[in-house]
């Protein structure tokens, strides 16, 4: 009679069975809801009525000729221009700063974590307080200087209730691209800069000539993580203004939140999911292509 074959004898069996229970969480949290939603988005499905009766690419079709889904998406295209505009700006201008040997160097690299690993709905509700109409702080400090005669509401304004929420997405997401590029400057040899000063560059040429190609690749992570992050914000909308006042500030993330919970169109919200997906999809491969046109 033959023996049967242990696990220990077998690596392949043992592998599989070891990374099984892996392998089940990941279709359980990840694969089943991607393959679950990409179904409804073909059905006529409602929070109120599942019956998944099959509609094909109707739901697309009617999402390419909403046109508070093109404003929604237009926003949005705006808003995580903006923001990552900014981030970059600040997180290179104060990585290269921390990049500098100063006393209290590591303190404040420590501290300029703070903001990112706050929450982003902690984050909106300080930013609202900041805000306030009555009792924020934003306008005792613009009325004390005497910058303004009367609080301003910030968050109620279609002129500011964006820049409010572009202010707080700065201020929450700018560490995380201090840290990526801080990284990156860190691993530049110092050869090159001595070099360079030899040779009689200044500070611009040689960051112009010896940073940003030593870093590109560092770049290139912040500003496609960064739009991607902008793409699907929706804590701080929901949170600062809920998309007001008169959608001045309802992007495709929000817009898509009030089809599936406030008008119960689960199918249709699960359309609009897929076009915010592919909307980054998009942006990626484009930035992707411009990099590596730019090496070439």
């Amino acid at each position: 009679m033959k023996s049967p074959i242990s696990l220990e004898s077998n690596p392949k069996k043992l592998a599989f069975f070891l990374i099984l229970p892996t392998l089940i969480a990941v279709f359980a949290i990840l694969i089943y809801p991607i393959l679950y939603s990409l179904t409804i988005s073909f059905t006529s499905a409602t929070l109120r009525d599942m019956s998944f009766n099959f509609i094909g690419l109707q739901n697309y079709f009617s999402a390419l000729r909403d046109q508070k889904l093109g404003n929604a998406f237009i926003l949005t295209i705006e808003y995580s221009a903006v923001t990552v505009f900014f981030k970059l700006l600040l997180g290179m201008s104060l990585a290269l700063i921390l990049n500098e040997k100063f006393i209290g160097r590591g303190l404040t690299r420590s501290l300029i974590i703070i903001p990112w690993a706050v929450p982003y709905i902690v984050t909106g509700i300080m930013w609202r307080w900041i805000f306030d109409s009555n009792i924020g702080i934003f306008n005792f400090i613009l009325n004390k200087i005497g910058i303004i005669n009367e609080y301003i509401a910030w968050l109620a304004s279609r002129s500011f209730a964006l820049s409010t929420i572009i202010i707080a997405d700065v201020w929450q997401g700018t560490p995380f691209f201090i840290i990526i590029l801080l990284a990156g400057l860190q691993t530049i040899p110092e050869d090159l800069y001595e070099a360079a000063l030899v040779d009689g560059a200044g500070s611009f040429r040689k960051f112009v000539h010896i940073t940003l190609p030593m870093i590109k690749f560092q770049i290139f992570i912040v500003i496609i993580l960064g739009a991607i992050f902008a793409i699907n914000q929706f804590d701080l909308f929901y949170i600062m203004t809920k998309g007001g006042p008169a959608d001045s500030t309802s992007v495709a993330t929000y817009y898509d939140y009030k089809i599936a919970f406030r008008y119960y169109k689960i199918s249709y919200a699960s359309a609009v999911s897929y076009l915010i997906l592919l909307l980054t999809a998009i942006i990626t491969i484009v930035y992707s292509r411009i990099l590596q046109r730019s090496e070439k």
